[in-house]
């Protein structure tokens, strides 16, 4: 690949280390016994607030890359800092305080769900875990599973009980629910219809626009992408290609991965458009 990689200025201050820092950071697996390298040389200083849209062909690496910050894969080689700090190993005191700030969500949410609890209890452990009482947790469950559109009733239920798209409500509920610093998503909205998908983008802006969370995110959506990140990230074949703001990837992308994604994009809403009986949007119109 021999895209030069664009990236932005760190809106951290000299003295407001960033939330997170990625140097060089690999990933090995060794499928069948071969040794493979599935994310190179991941760099990338992340400032708190920052809303990043991880983007790019499947398989390219980017969920992976979620993963080793969250020391869900080890990473090989390279260094992670959170707040400053170096994780050391995987799941070390640093990590571990990392963890405890953040909340994911991941593609599969049945797999995801404990299958044993109901809807509610799922939505409810982690704001236990931060020491809310039952009442006030058992109110902010209620009031953030309603958001998603998951009516009382429904929070009663398991999630093999579930439709796919009810879970990943509420899998997104949960983690939405204690206002977390740290917000891990990967392809939150892969699961819902488009009406519910729609809904449910508005409600993920607005969280982020009042509790302000550091957000990475994993999407091929890039309508989520315009609503909610202010930066992307390009994952190609694993390697960060493109690291810009995300009004200029919209508008005009580097790598030619960014640019073959805003082009489906761009042809995929004219035709939307066409449908709709509405003349094609100019490119310039496409930026945020």
């Amino acid at each position: 690949m021999a895209d030069k990689m664009t990236r932005p200025s760190a809106s951290h201050t000299p003295d407001q280390p960033p939330e997170l820092q990625l140097d060089n950071l690999s990933v090995d697996v060794t499928p069948g016994g071969q040794q493979r390298r599935i994310l190179a040389n991941a760099n990338l200083s992340i400032a708190p607030g920052d809303v990043i849209a991880i983007v790019g062909p499947s398989g390219g690496g980017k969920s992976t890359l979620l993963k080793a910050i969250l020391g869900l894969v080890p990473f090989t080689e390279g260094a992670l800092t959170f707040r400053g700090t170096p994780v050391t190993r995987p799941l070390d005191r640093v990590h571990r305080t990392l963890r405890q700030h953040a909340e994911a969500v991941f593609q599969n949410p049945v797999a995801a769900l404990n299958p044993h609890r109901p809807l509610r209890h799922i939505i409810e452990e982690p704001l236990a875990a931060r020491g809310m009482t039952a009442a006030a947790r058992r109110q902010l469950a209620e009031t953030t599973a309603a958001q998603m559109g998951l009516p009382s009733a429904v929070l009663e239920r398991r999630p093999y009980a579930v439709s796919v798209g009810q879970a990943q409500r509420a899998a997104i509920a949960r983690a939405l629910a204690p206002r977390p610093q740290l917000l891990f998503l990967d392809e939150p909205l892969s699961a819902l219809d488009a009406i519910i998908a729609h809904d449910v983008a508005h409600l993920l802006a607005e969280i982020i626009h009042d509790v302000r969370p550091t957000v990475m995110m994993v999407s091929h959506d890039l309508k989520i992408v315009r609503q909610i990140a202010n930066r992307v990230v390009v994952v190609e074949e694993g390697r960060i290609v493109e690291d810009t703001l995300a009004s200029d990837f919209l508008a005009a992308p580097t790598s030619q991965a960014g640019q073959a994604l805003v082009q489906s994009d761009r042809r995929r809403r004219a035709v939307f458009a066409a449908a709709a009986g509405r003349s094609p949007e100019p490119a310039a119109a496409l930026t945020p």
